[in-house]
């Protein structure tokens, strides 16, 4: 399969790259560190359109909705099957909390009113043809290498991060993560998966 994955060059997008390609897919790669920007939304979705799964990761203010949308439009009259993957967040399940100082951190505002307006726009498409099909994945804690080590040793910054996940700060190995997303998809070839949150525990359940 020949897969186009926006920012894959760090974090869940280079998991995915390496694992699908090791799964013998074929991958093409979209991100800054590349010369390509997510903001040039036809441009980006011509680079995606010869792909049969999208896996849309990278974020850029709104243009991973806006992206979500000219590959969508692209993919709708196709008869051959498509996928777009939607990269959400935990964090869209409860509002942003305050931070310990008891005022809102914008950044984190204005991140989780994007991934909502991904998510929605997701579920708007869903409904309006059957390929191609949409999925939103949503990680929990995942410890990535884009977190820069100046936050991960802010305490301030820390303990707002795990108000507003409502999780211990222990994450998940990204490794891991992207690895129980790829196996969920490819062990129900015959069930769509619309909405996935994986997110972590401190001891596996016996099951």
């Amino acid at each position: 399969m020949k897969i186009a994955i926006t920012g894959h060059k760090h974090g869940i997008g280079k998991a995915f790259a390496e694992q699908l390609a090791k799964r013998g897919h074929e991958i093409v790669g979209i991100s800054r560190s590349d010369g390509e920007n997510i903001r040039r939304i036809e441009h980006t979705a011509n680079i995606i359109d010869s792909c049969e799964l999208f896996i849309n990761n990278a974020q850029s203010m709104f243009a991973q909705t806006e992206l979500l949308y000219a590959v969508w439009d692209k993919w709708r009259t196709l008869a051959s099957h498509r996928w777009i993957w939607n990269i959400s967040t935990m964090m869209v399940q409860d509002p942003v909390n305050s931070t310990p100082d008891g005022h809102d951190d914008l950044t984190m505002s204005q991140y989780h009113t994007q991934k909502l307006a991904l998510e929605q726009a997701s579920r708007q498409l869903q409904y309006k043809s059957s390929w191609p099909k949409i999925s939103i994945i949503r990680p929990g804690g995942v410890d990535t290498t884009r977190i820069p080590e100046k936050y991960k040793k802010d305490k301030r910054y820390l303990e707002f991060m795990k108000k507003s996940c409502h999780e211990v700060l222990e994450k998940s190995d990204v490794n891991v993560w992207v690895k129980s997303v790829i196996d969920t998809f490819s062990q129900h070839q015959n069930i769509h998966v619309s909405e996935l949150s994986i997110g972590h525990i401190t001891e596996r359940i016996p099951i």
